[in-house]
């Protein structure tokens, strides 16, 4: 797990320490900087993944940024010649890169890297050569891809570390669009099972459908036989039920007489639903007709608990095209089944992410006691610099004389009421 990730001079930000947990919910004002916070998650893992070509940094979700601009230029202050990511992961693993880019170079470079297992440093480079595990490298490395990606392979790396980035490095920022949920639009999937905006949703749903059935018939055939994977699974879809109409999800060859001629390849499969309320014959909705929040709510559950999905993502717009109680009901299932991946060694659900959010009833899901839950405030002071402050309850108040000071008010209220300093975006 990423524990604390420092951040120098990237976009908006020009110094900040985030100390991160399991389920991380990022809000503030419009503007603020929370999503550059989510792309500098995206820029470490590229350091670890592919690599900084442009194509790596899209697949990753960031924004495609000319390289120059991904520096930090504020009034009055110099321009700097680098940038600077430095993560700590759990089991004593440090990883430092500083990157850099010039007006005419279309890529960011590596300037120099680090990695360290338990205070030993594994591999690092600069501008006096390379070394991994005290071997020195070849002079040929190339300048715009991680030293990780091009050692891994060859090199006696601690298996701890060697999991730990491995994990992390397939990292990537989720913000559906309705348009390829609905299937309307069609494109790439960078990242299996599904695209970062939903593309190939009919393939993820059918992809997702055949373990589920396997967990649940084992479940079935013996109460508890399933395990925590299907705790997870069962978890996980139950949020398409929230909406209260389906009662039965999956992707097919559409009907052409009941789906839209805007589906973008009629050819193809479709997601439909079952709509409880409808007439037998007529009661499957293709996702075109179907409800917005139903379709992102299963493309949650998809990206929480398929078996290929990335283990640490991110997902911009947590609130996306729900009401508030269904906001509140997914980060509740979202942090639910985190929590049950991480207490186990289970190879299926996710097991860090990170959220952003402007509905209020976000924050009450979240336990501020809690170590591994975690709410940050985002906000620009009078320099134009993100600032990012942790909101948790005074060290020396109990739970109980933190609601009696709250007035016992949900946080919600709280933020509503403007008792959150800069969650409303005011200096």
């Amino acid at each position: 797990m990423l524990e604390q990730l420092k951040i120098a001079r990237f976009k908006s930000v020009r110094d900040q320490t985030l100390d991160l947990g399991r389920v991380n919910l990022f809000i503030g004002g419009n503007g603020s900087g929370k999503s550059n916070l989510l792309e500098a998650i995206g820029l470490v893992s590229a350091c670890l993944g592919r690599g900084l070509g442009e194509s790596d940094i899209g697949a990753k979700g960031l924004r495609i940024t000319p390289p120059e601009l991904m520096k930090s230029s504020f009034k009055n202050e110099p321009l700097p010649r680098t940038l600077q990511l430095a993560g700590t992961f759990s089991g004593g693993i440090e990883y430092k890169a500083v990157l850099q880019s010039r007006e005419s170079d279309p890529l960011l470079r590596f300037s120099s890297e680090a990695a360290e297992f338990k205070g030993e440093r594994i591999f690092g480079r600069s501008n006096r050569g390379a070394q991994a595990m005290g071997v020195s490298l070849a002079d040929r490395l190339e300048q715009h891809r991680g030293l990780w990606d091009q050692v891994r392979a060859a090199v006696d790396i601690p298996s701890h570390m060697r999991d730990a980035f491995s994990e992390f490095s397939r990292y990537v920022i989720y913000a559906p669009q309705t348009d390829f949920l609905r299937g309307r639009q069609s494109g790439k999937i960078d990242t299996p099972p599904v695209g970062l905006r939903g593309e190939g949703l009919p393939q993820a749903v059918s992809s997702y459908l055949a373990p589920l059935i396997r967990l649940e018939t084992k479940e079935a055939r013996h109460k508890g036989a399933g395990g925590v994977e299907w705790k997870i699974a069962d978890e996980s879809t139950d949020l398409v039920w929230l909406p209260g109409w389906a009662t039965k999800f999956g992707a097919h060859r559409g009907n052409p007489s009941l789906t839209s001629r805007d589906v973008a390849e009629l050819s193809q499969d479709v997601v439909f639903f079952v709509d409880k309320f409808m007439h037998a014959r007529r009661n499957q909705l293709s996702a075109y007709d179907s409800s917005e929040g139903t379709l992102f709510l299963l493309f949650v559950a998809i990206i929480l608990s398929h078996p290929e999905a990335p283990r640490v993502f991110a997902l911009d717009n947590v609130d996306n095209a729900l009401n508030p109680k269904l906001t509140r009901k997914l980060l509740e299932q979202v942090i639910s089944v985190v929590s049950k991946t991480s207490k186990t060694e289970t190879s299926l659900g996710a097991r860090q992410v990170f959220l952003t959010s402007h509905n209020p009833t976000a924050l009450d899901a979240f336990d501020l006691f809690s170590k591994d839950q975690r709410v940050f405030v985002v906000r620009r002071n009078e320099r134009g610099h993100t600032t990012v402050d942790r909101l948790e309850p005074h060290p020396r108040k109990s739970r109980e004389q933190w609601q009696l000071a709250m007035n016992g008010r949900n946080l919600s209220q709280v933020w509503l009421d403007g008792d959150i300093p800069g969650a409303m975006g005011i200096l």
